[in-house]
């Protein structure tokens, strides 16, 4: 990675790191994702993870990416996945419940001749999940000056759960009085989200409704080319940073993907580290990139992905 190497020198950052191949090649040679010990190595001797997208269509039912990335969620506990939607206006700090819902893995399915005709797929959550999962958010959108923030449910629908997702945002809220909350179904905040995104600061969702309202951000960024995100387990401070995006398989080869979404997760790996004027720094040269010739084609550029990123490189040797 040049550019957290140059920064690191620059800034005196002093950090270091270490390429693993955990890849599709290892998945097909092995049947293993994350080999063993992989997640108390990386909890004893690291502290954080840079991830590449993950996909490979020689492996269509993304069997490896759920064994890697999920192993790596539940593992590490990176129960706080955040998702920041960067607008015009300003940006929507999306935080999602990364551990247990309906991504909990818990359910089955009955077969009869090949044919599956029962499914089912339970939404599970704990209280003290949701309470520890509310409470950090609710510290860090107060910390990083919002005043709004928007608990994202469904409630009329799935009441169980949804029930006791209300119940502990509003008993923490008392505890911010910083901070204004409101609560939305999430049918209507989709569509109140892409009609007019302003009014929202700070929102609060479940493992699958924050999942999809991620991908509504990043249309409204432009594009899942722009989505960063970071995944954080608070009480031991690790963390995990990946493009939303997929590996995008349809242009492998072609040298036009976007690396706008792992440059800017590399700035909240640096933001993570308390390297404020580091991460300033590469977002600065990473969006001047994109409003330029450099820019990959989905940008309106007439560039590729390593032009985009000799161009970054550019700027930062400039400016540092």
């Amino acid at each position: 990675m040049p550019a957290l190497t140059a920064l690191s020198e620059a800034f005196g950052l002093g950090i270091d790191y270490d390429v693993f191949d955990w890849g599709a090649d290892q998945w097909l040679a092995t049947g293993t994702g994350l080999p063993p010990g992989a997640i108390d190595r990386l909890a004893r001797d690291y502290g954080a993870v840079f991830l590449g997208a993950l996909g490979d269509p020689r492996i269509p039912d993304m069997a490896h990416g759920r064994d890697i990335l999920l192993g790596l969620r539940k593992g590490l506990d990176l129960y706080v996945n955040h998702r920041p939607i960067v607008l015009e206006h300003g940006v929507i700090d999306l935080y999602r419940e990364n551990t247990q819902g309906l991504y909990a893995g818990v359910g089955g399915s009955i077969t009869r001749s090949g044919t599956v005709t029962v499914a089912i797929d339970e939404c599970v959550y704990t209280r003290e999940t949701v309470e520890r999962f509310v409470r950090f958010c609710l510290a860090r959108l107060r910390r990083r000056g919002h005043r709004k923030v928007t608990l994202v449910h469904k409630s009329n629908a799935v009441p169980n759960t949804g029930t006791l997702w209300q119940d502990v945002f509003r008993r923490e809220l008392e505890a911010f009085p910083e901070l204004t909350g409101s609560e939305e179904y999430v049918d209507s905040f989709c569509y109140h989200l892409v009609r007019d995104p302003t009014p929202y600061e700070g929102v609060l969702a479940s493992n699958l409704f924050g999942d999809i309202i991620s991908d509504i951000g990043a249309a409204l960024m432009g594009g899942l080319g722009l989505a960063a995100s970071a995944s954080i387990c608070p009480e031991s401070d690790f963390a995990l940073f990946e493009p939303v995006h997929g590996s995008a398989p349809d242009i492998a080869g072609k040298g036009t993907a976007n690396p706008y979404a792992a440059a800017m997760s590399l700035g909240l790996l640096l933001d993570h580290f308390g390297h404020a004027d580091a991460a300033a720094l590469l977002r600065s040269c990473v969006t001047e990139t994109a409003g330029g010739e450099a820019a990959t084609p989905d940008l309106g550029g007439k560039g590729g992905t390593q032009q985009f990123m000799d161009q970054v490189m550019t700027l930062l040797e400039q400016k540092l």
